[in-house]
């Protein structure tokens, strides 16, 4: 295990009234007799087994109650647009859904990351790390959540491991007698999000640090399912410092951090947190105009800024995102027993009323011959409301991979990528009679790289994901007459339930949640994003205001 360092003994880990005890043996009273230590609490790896299913079961299906009031105040917020109003509701509605406990929150299930901190009071039997991905290996398995983990087969090639493991287990050796632990589940949307640079101290200017987190947010787009919580660390010992402390401030477990500026008094390497860059973080993420995925001022709910010691040579900069999805459950283990932190059980009570509508879109048949149906999407205003109903094929990038070798192989693509509109999308196991699991796009960009080669070919002419796409992507779908949609990240469990009609494998089976699917959609929601001429909806939103 890693040593303390000082931030550790300023983990938020809650009121003890955030919590839920589970109905697990005690950790029991030891005395260690060959060490002449004293009385110890011993906790069985069993029962981290079964406190880490719990804990990813929980986040898998329920989001905590601040994440959806995040959502709440963006249907309240008079500056926040229909569109994005729109959008927040339908997380709400998603979350509502997702409680029920068999549609996960987002198809993207993430990697089970798992944070801990073990008092030097407690023993084990030493198989922490394993006790714990067991139990998340278990949580996946039992509630069909998507298996997304990719292990190298040699350096180039690589397999699903169909478990979801390995986790990322990170536990560190603290003082005490209490056993802290975070479980988060982070997909691959908001993990790419994140950047690292080694900065020069001369950004420690007010002037160059706006314009350089300015340059960040501009860059982050929708691809991530916001509204975002955006994270930053300036500082660290080292890269890797800055990334872990980056990790907890996005869990929310730094948040009880000194308010810069503030008097370090005997701990002059303890860490700080700044209200003021996190209030310009939110101000610079409403200049970007991308609002909650579809256009508006709410790209961002809220901010971390955390500065960091350094050396005097170096200055790390971190950078990331937290998604509407945001996963996550803190957990403690004394010696009164074992608690998991409380998720919200109610997502209905943050709807309105009135619940806002998909004001004046427009339906599209999208069984119609592709070429007609391109056509006609490319020539309306970007940013058009859309409801999409008809056939379309999944295919994330194992099956463009694939794709692409058959042109290199000179063999001719399959016909269902002439015939239907291709949606960037690896769905979670479908429950026992239900026509789909949960249901989401994937990040529109990762496929840029095959779109042109593609549509050369007559394939592809229709695209639906979710973000933005390069330049260059842009460009190819305007010259070759095509159109890029996209449809909201982040309520996966809302578009299985409400809007996919029938769902079927029909080819690359042995790629998992990355088969080739024919699906059928009802009046999904979706927008207009590239049409004629290759412009991008997302660019031509930007507002500067006063920061």
């Amino acid at each position: 295990m890693k040593r303390q360092i000082p931030l550790e003994r300023h983990l938020a880990f809650g009121p003890e009234c955030a919590y839920r005890r589970l109905d697990l043996p005690d950790p029991e009273p030891c005395e260690l007799h060959d060490e002449g230590r004293g009385i110890f609490l011993f906790v069985e790896e069993a029962s981290l087994t079964a406190l880490a299913r719990a804990a990813f079961e929980d986040i898998s299906f329920r989001l905590p109650e601040s994440q959806l009031a995040g959502f709440a105040s963006i249907l309240a917020d008079p500056a926040a647009s229909e569109a994005e109003r729109f959008v927040a509701a339908s997380l709400i509605r998603n979350a509502v859904i997702a409680a029920e406990g068999v549609l996960p929150l987002c198809q993207d299930t993430g990697t089970a990351a798992i944070y801990g901190w073990k008092g030097a009071g407690l023993v084990t039997a030493g198989g922490d790390e394993e006790a714990l991905a067991q139990g998340a290996r278990d949580a996946y398995a039992a509630c069909r959540l998507r298996a997304s983990q990719l292990a190298p087969t040699d350096f180039l090639a690589e397999h699903n491991t169909g478990t979801n493991l390995p986790a990322m287990v990170d536990l560190r050796a603290v003082g005490g007698n209490e056993y802290r632990l975070c479980f988060a589940a982070k997909g691959g949307g908001s993990q790419n999000r994140t950047s690292l640079s080694m900065e020069s101290p001369a950004l420690l200017d007010e002037t160059a640090l706006r314009a350089r987190l300015s340059a960040l947010v501009r860059g982050l787009g929708a691809s991530g399912c916001p509204p975002y919580r955006l994270c930053m660390v300036l500082g660290g010992e080292g890269p890797d410092e800055a990334l872990h402390v980056l990790a907890l401030a996005g869990l929310g477990l730094l948040d009880g951090l000194p308010v810069a500026p503030s008097d370090h008094g005997t701990e002059p390497g303890l860490p700080l947190r700044d209200p003021r860059w996190e209030d310009r973080l939110v101000r610079l993420a409403a200049e970007t105009g991308v609002g909650a995925q579809f256009g508006g001022t709410r790209l961002a709910l809220d901010a971390r800024a955390i500065r960091l010691s350094r050396h005097a040579a170096s200055l790390p900069l971190a950078f990331g995102v937290s998604c509407a999805a945001h996963r996550r459950a803190r957990a403690r283990i004394t010696r009164d027993g074992f608690f998991l932190e409380r998720m919200e059980a109610d997502p209905g009570r943050f709807l309105p009323q009135n619940v806002p509508v998909f004001e004046k879109a427009r339906r599209v048949d999208l069984d119609r011959p592709m070429p007609e149906l391109a056509c006609e999407l490319a020539a309306l205003p970007l940013g058009t409301p859309l409801l999409l109903s008809g056939t379309v094929i999944t295919a994330r990038d194992a099956a463009h991979a694939r794709f692409r070798a058959a042109i290199a192989a000179g063999r001719p693509l399959p016909d269902y990528l002439m015939r239907h509109p291709v949606f960037y999308a690896g769905p979670t196991e479908a429950a026992p009679g239900s026509v789909s699991g949960s249901f989401g796009p994937t990040t529109a960009g990762r496929m840029d790289s095959y779109i042109e080669t593609l549509m050369e070919r007559g394939a592809s002419l229709i695209s639906i994901a979710k973000g933005g796409r390069s330049a260059g992507a842009a460009a190819a779908i305007g010259r070759l007459g095509g159109a890029y949609l996209a449809a909201i990240g982040g309520a996966a469990a809302l578009a299985a339930r409400e809007h996919v009609a029938a769902s079927e494998v029909i080819d690359h089976a042995d790629l998992g949640m990355e088969a080739v699917r024919r699906v059928v959609l009802r009046e999904l929601p979706a927008i207009l994003v590239i049409g004629r001429e290759g412009r991008d909806f997302y660019t031509t939103l930007e507002r500067p205001t006063e920061v």
